[in-house]
């Protein structure tokens, strides 16, 4: 009986083990998680600081630059405040759980990528407050991360939970576009939904979890 074996180069990584360690290595406690969501939490309960914090265009034009990134801290009521960071909480945790740094650099990019988006596209909007942006480039991270961990080189058996969603994210930010409304979390008029923001953060997301990013 013959029996073949694979060698693999050494200092090489068959594409599996490339996989593989996307999710290997040491766990990250979700302490930068934690404290953006405390420093939301402070923002949203002290009006000075949401108005020193919030995306002010004319503010920006004056320098106030830091507010491209503080803005997404930002929000317009508690029940804004609450679906926002409890998306916030689970995904950027369960991110940051095995990559801190796709986490640090999904939120840094996708700020400054939504805010850019807003300001270039969006004149008439003044303010701009919410990490529902954030949320959705983390939601398109986590997918990817995902689907390269469990279902690269599979059947579409496996890839299809994953396709799904990521047909959904598409449809629901398509819905947005046309109505002008949210599809889980009403408006009620205080605020207007941005569905740009939502496909600018999924769009950082996405590249963010198929570059070769070091955990």
């Amino acid at each position: 009986m013959q029996r073949a074996f694979q060698i693999t180069p050494s200092g090489h990584k068959s594409p599996m083990e490339k996989q593989d360690s996307l999710f290997q290595g040491q766990r990250n406690f979700p302490f930068i998680t934690l404290v953006f969501g405390l420093i939301a939490l402070a923002v949203s309960i002290s009006p000075q600081m949401t108005s020193w914090f919030q995306f002010d265009r004319e503010a920006l034009q004056q320098g106030e630059v830091w507010r491209t990134v503080t803005g997404h801290l930002t929000h317009w009521s508690a029940a804004h405040f609450f679906w926002d960071i409890l998306v916030f909480l689970v995904l950027a945790g369960t991110i940051e759980w095995f990559s801190r740094r796709r986490l640090l650099a999904c939120f840094a990019t996708g700020s400054l990528v939504i805010s850019l988006l807003v300001f270039a596209l969006l004149p008439e909007m003044i303010y701009y407050r919410g990490l529902s942006g954030i949320d959705s480039g983390l939601f398109m991270l986590l997918l990817i991360l995902l689907y390269r961990r469990n279902a690269t080189g599979k059947s579409l058996v496996h890839k299809s939970p994953y396709l799904l969603l990521g047909l959904f994210f598409i449809g629901k930010s398509v819905f947005e576009l046309k109505t002008a409304q949210t599809l889980f979390v009403p408006s009620a008029d205080l605020f207007i939904p941005v569905p740009m923001a939502h496909l600018g953060g999924a769009l950082v997301g996405a590249v963010i979890g198929m570059l070769p990013i070091k955990n």
